[in-house]
């Protein structure tokens, strides 16, 4: 009796995650990847939420726009782990906050920091932890 082949089902959802997380960790919008690819941003988007599968041709060409091997984005032991990285979006509005006047600049800091301390302590009461836990942590 013949062996049945090992068959690998991949959901179009995973892949889709997988593109998008490379995508992100390269730095790049959708824009800037479907012009790379030589597809509309909206079809790009389609392949990210998983709205729909790619063609083996498409996942060679992911990959080679990704600079990521076909396995990163096929197989599940193989993808990306994402990473916090400042968006560009982000890192575009630190440097417009750097150029502001010294003054400005400290005033939108003190904002900012108040803002993330607020935030801390929002978190912290509702997981029921104090300062002196979250710092040991």
């Amino acid at each position: 009796m013949a062996k049945k082949p090992n068959q690998l089902v991949v959901s179009k959802k995973e892949i889709g995650l997988r593109v998008r997380l490379l995508r992100q960790q390269q730095g790049l919008t959708q824009v800037e990847l479907a012009k790379r690819l030589d597809m509309t941003q909206s079809n790009l988007s389609a392949i990210e939420r998983g709205a729909r599968g790619v063609t083996v041709h498409q996942v060679v060409r992911l990959a080679l726009a990704l600079r990521a091997s076909t396995d990163e984005i096929l197989l599940a032991d193989k993808a990306p782990v994402p990473e916090r990285r400042p968006s560009k979006r982000l890192m575009k509005r630190l440097q417009r906050i750097v150029e502001l006047p010294d003054r400005d600049r400290r005033i939108l800091l003190q904002l900012l920091d108040g803002f993330v301390s607020h935030q801390q302590d929002k978190l912290l009461r509702r997981t029921g932890k104090t300062h002196q836990d979250s710092k040991v942590a």
